[in-house]
């Protein structure tokens, strides 16, 4: 093929891939900017954990009995067991799996799980620090782009700039997730940025493999196509004289 015509051909196909690589690359160079200019710290809401003293269980009189609590438990099996607190209160948190468990107080061994609505409310404003009315609070039974932790769990809005969303588990009382308007715009964008709208997880997937393939034959030809216009395109003459 001639020098001409691989000009034109590549030319052809630089175009054609520009419109729609260019858009990627733009979601890809926002993304960046924003992931680089927004502190993680602020993403997470880590200013607004309200800061607590660590929990300090030597004193406690833990009166309730452990095996007896598991041989009335509804639990199958039970495969941890954590010591803890809900709102100053001491409990066992007999643990199945991500999604089973149960929550009872270490002294009198009552059952307090599944954790009602008032106290979700009690605990999420225990963890958010800033003073703020409550906006709402509903029961998540199934997982969302927004929340992948233990289900069911509450989720507590507060009237806050951040629009704060603090989620608790129903079976433990624990804050098993923070969310905010900054965790969201970064969520939105790292789906783009990975090209995974499903679970925002998948950096191996056909579509990120295909758009980074079209990424690099784009600028690929770009490249080619400046190094054939840069090639001479014929030979100059030698300008010749005769002395008389």
């Amino acid at each position: 093929m001639s020098l001409a015509g691989r000009k034109k051909l590549i030319r052809t196909w630089h175009r054609r891939l520009g419109p729609i690589i260019g858009i990627q690359l733009f979601l890809w160079s926002l993304g960046g900017l924003y992931f680089s200019w927004v502190r993680m710290a602020e993403v997470r809401g880590e200013a607004e954990i309200a800061r607590l003293e660590p929990e300090n269980l030597k004193y406690e009189n833990f009166l309730a009995l452990i095996p007896e609590i598991i041989r009335n438990s509804d639990l199958p099996t039970v495969r941890e067991i954590r010591l803890g607190k809900l709102l100053n209160v001491p409990v066992y948190r007999f643990i199945m799996d991500d999604q089973r468990a149960e929550t009872y107080d270490a002294i009198t061994g009552d059952r307090i799980s599944p954790i009602n609505r008032t106290t979700a409310i009690k605990v999420a404003r225990h963890d958010f620090l800033p003073d703020a009315e409550l906006r709402s609070v509903h029961r998540i039974k199934e997982h969302s782009g927004k929340y992948q932790g233990p289900i069911p769990a509450w989720c507590v809005t507060f009237e806050h700039w951040k629009a704060p969303a603090i989620y608790i588990s129903v079976h433990t009382g624990e804050v098993t997730a923070r969310r905010n308007v900054l965790w969201r715009v970064y969520d939105f964008l790292w789906r783009l940025h990975i090209l995974d709208f499903d679970t925002g997880q998948d950096f191996n997937n056909w579509l990120i493999r295909l758009m980074s393939l079209l990424g690099l034959a784009t600028i690929g030809s770009g490249y080619y196509l400046w190094y054939l216009t840069s090639l001479p395109t014929g030979t100059k003459r030698k300008k010749t004289g005769r002395k008389h």
